[in-house]
């Protein structure tokens, strides 16, 4: 880990089980080694994708312009999708130019994959946003 790098552990969670489809993203802020912060975002009838885009926005958001930042997932298709233009068939157009507009406001953003059962902090993350979702399928009840 790089000194004074932001380091962004995203996960989501989708249940496509039920009707609802809740969804969350979650994610861990980390910096020098600390937890700066940690972040949840839910809704239902849409994707644990569409989910973790927003929760890296707002990461972009709040950490601080002209930083580095490092996300850190699992999921290959936001490492594929987040900073490439959106064709006509892309899904999530709307998230995917925020985050590249986002992007430009900091020195360096880029996307890593990690296995989730190798780090404590993804698999966390994970749990973060999965809690999210029962509960907001539970409130739905």
């Amino acid at each position: 880990m790089t000194p004074g790098t932001y380091y962004v552990w995203v996960s989501g969670s989708c249940d496509y089980g039920h009707e609802e489809r809740c969804s969350a993203g979650a994610y861990t802020l980390m910096r020098n080694g600390e937890v700066v912060e940690t972040y949840v975002a839910s809704d239902d009838h849409t994707t644990e994708f569409r989910m973790i885009l927003e929760v890296m926005i707002h990461a972009m958001e709040v950490v601080p312009r002209g930083a580095d930042i490092v996300f850190l997932t699992n999921v290959a298709y936001i490492q594929q999708n987040y900073d490439r233009e959106p064709s006509a068939k892309s899904a999530h157009p709307d998230l995917i130019r925020e985050c590249i507009r986002l992007k430009a406001l900091h020195h360096m953003v880029e996307v890593r994959l990690v296995p989730f059962h190798k780090y404590h902090h993804l698999t966390a993350t994970n749990n973060l946003a999965h809690e999210a979702m029962i509960e907001l399928r539970n409130n739905q009840s």
